[in-house]
């Protein structure tokens, strides 16, 4: 039982600010487990996995963009500084002037049958937007260069979303190491912007897309679209221009002489159930002109 002391009006004073905040801090400490695991739970979801990134619209970006990127894009990428040297350092599969693309749309793919169709590249979707990844991206761009295909990655331009935005996006998927083949740009939408501001933007971003892969990247788009907005633009650019059901090359109002012509939407490849796009060299033009 021991000797009690009588205490002071000060003393007690004392005593009781020091068992308050006794008694705050034994509070908190019970409540600091549940608050980090709150936080974690916003980043990674209930079961303790990565939240996935909601991209139903790629015009507005997520809350939380892939890979925790900075909201500043600028602090994600340096622009002055390419990613890769200009040599060519892809490997390119020569045997075949044919090609394809895909994207999700294809589902699962076996690539084994794909190797043996008479094709030698395929451009694989990625990006979109400034949030959109296709969720087939990493799996197909994998099994395409194991079985020896040349393999290339594309972005879905659009102009109502920032280039900055759209760039940074991009580059933080499409990794150099993993191209064969340069990026291919696809451009088939106007948006709502001025023709002055779509190709101000466009131009901004594929010259950035150049600076940091160290390559020109391939320009897609269809033939009306070309003629319409883009004849006399990007002469120094190689292009694939699309034309379907028919069995005469794109005729492009300028001139413009092009690398690839996708002649289908509908075409048929082992390996892969329903359509698929089809696309053939031209003339004298090889795929090594695209290697990265």
């Amino acid at each position: 039982m021991g000797i009690r002391v009588p205490r002071t009006k000060a003393s007690r004073m004392t005593f009781s600010l020091r068992h308050t905040a006794l008694c705050l801090f034994a509070i908190g400490w019970a409540a600091l487990p549940a608050t980090l695991q709150a936080q974690r739970n916003s980043k990674h979801g209930h079961d303790g996995m990565p939240a996935p990134v909601v991209a139903s619209n790629p015009d507005v970006p997520s809350r939380e963009a892939p890979h925790d990127r900075p909201t500043a894009y600028s602090q994600l990428i340096s622009l002055a500084e390419p990613a890769v040297q200009k040599q060519t350092r892809g490997r390119i599969n020569s045997s075949y002037v044919e090609g394809i693309d895909i994207s999700h749309y294809q589902h699962h793919i076996n690539w084994d049958l794909v190797a043996k169709e008479p094709i030698s590249y395929v451009y694989i979707k990625a990006t979109e937007g400034c949030n959109f990844i296709d969720e087939r991206y990493a799996t197909n761009i994998r099994e395409a260069r194991r079985v020896g295909l040349s393999v290339g990655s594309y972005h879905f331009y659009r102009p109502n979303v920032g280039w900055q935005q759209q760039l940074a996006h991009m580059v933080s998927i499409v990794k150099p190491e993993e191209q064969d083949l340069v990026p291919l740009i696809d451009i088939e939408r106007r948006g709502t912007v001025s023709l002055e501001k779509f190709i101000a933007d466009l131009r901004n971003f594929i010259e950035a897309v150049e600076r940091h892969y160290g390559k020109k990247p391939l320009l897609y788009t269809g033939q009306n679209f070309y003629n319409n907005y883009l004849a006399g633009r990007f002469p120094e650019h190689q292009w694939m221009i699309a034309r379907y059901n028919s069995s005469q090359q794109p005729s492009l109002c300028d001139g413009k002489d092009f690398i690839m012509w996708q002649y289908s939407d509908k075409g048929r490849i082992s390996g892969i159930k329903g359509d698929v796009d089809r696309s053939r060299i031209l003339g004298d033009f090889s795929l090594h002109e695209l290697g990265m």
